[in-house]
């Protein structure tokens, strides 16, 4: 889907539907085009005898699992909250960034074991110059995996969703490794310089695994409740005592759920308010902080009365 629909969606109900149907129009594309491009690259490496290209094809497979990953985590965090769930199903995001990054770390593994092999061969020169048609190959990765990256990261900076921006940064990574790819295939057919095709899947191991590393991270931060930055808890609680009849913030506690954020606070409240008005103000203070931080963003607030 063209970024001019997901332009379209702002803060209505309506539009954050539409937002949720372009999410899910991502991630099965994203599948369909990742697993395409493993089968087109795997099958031109087998023809032209490139050791870079079918490195790249593993990286296109890799993206293909965790493209489909990501689509299981979309449909079942998309569920409303029940009794069962109470701050409903978001960290299923956070359990497949987790699946991907070990994914990940596997694959780089294998890449990096079979691109040593490689240089190894080549050195010895028991390895041969792969034929051009990986060049062009190469070339059809790059334009296919930039496309697909600028996509899914339009759709996932949207909807805040981790793992499909996840999805987007591991196909412009391998964008950039399909321009390494075509470079070496050049290098070691007009050039001799063999080595190259084996070298470049060893850089593409390198880099693979600092990126699972960190993706890891960041999917046990999620999974494990860390808490919030400072500066974000501070903007939380602006908001919230700019909102009429608020006196103080005594509490609040946040942490990532998700696409979004659970919000834990206690207001204090004049303590001549009513009950009624006091819920009046815990229901503003709500849709103060939805507002600002996302539809995805669960807040609840308790409010005590204020005495000087």
């Amino acid at each position: 889907m063209p970024r001019s629909s997901l332009s379209n969606c702002n803060s209505s109900g309506n539009d954050f539907q539409e937002c949720r149907a372009c999410e899910k129009k991502a991630g099965w594309a994203a599948v369909y085009a990742n697993l395409s491009l493993a089968l087109f690259k795997a099958f031109i490496g087998y023809l032209s005898g490139s050791k870079a290209i079918l490195g790249d094809a593993l990286f296109s497979f890799k993206d293909f699992i965790a493209a489909l990953v990501v689509v299981i985590g979309i449909k079942v965090s998309g569920k409303p909250a029940d009794e069962q769930h109470p701050y409903g199903h978001g960290k299923v995001e956070y359990i497949a960034l987790f699946l991907i990054s070990v994914g990940l770390i596997v694959a780089t593994v294998f890449l990096f074991v079979n691109s040593i092999q490689g240089i190894w061969h080549a050195y010895y020169g028991n390895d041969r110059a792969p034929k051009l048609i990986a060049f062009w190959a190469a070339l059809i990765s790059v334009v296919a995996n930039y496309k697909l990256a600028q996509y899914l990261l339009c759709v996932g900076d949207r909807l805040q969703s981790p793992s499909m921006l996840a999805n987007a940064r591991h196909n412009h990574s391998d964008a950039i490794s399909s321009i390494m790819v075509a470079v070496a295939v050049l290098g070691a057919h007009f050039f001799g310089l063999v080595f190259l095709d084996s070298l470049v899947a060893l850089i593409e191991a390198v880099c693979l695994m600092a990126m699972s590393i960190d993706m890891l991270k960041d999917a046990l931060k999620g999974l494990f409740d860390s808490a919030l930055p400072s500066k974000t808890l501070e903007q939380i609680e602006a908001i919230a005592r700019v909102v009429p009849g608020v006196r103080k913030v005594s509490k609040i506690v946040a942490r990532h759920l998700g696409q979004g954020l659970s919000v834990d606070m206690t207001i204090k409240i004049d303590h001549a308010l009513s009950h009624q008005e006091g819920y009046l103000i815990v229901q503003h203070v709500k849709e103060s902080i939805r507002a600002a931080l996302g539809h995805h963003t669960t807040v609840n607030v308790v409010f005590e009365p204020f005495v000087p």
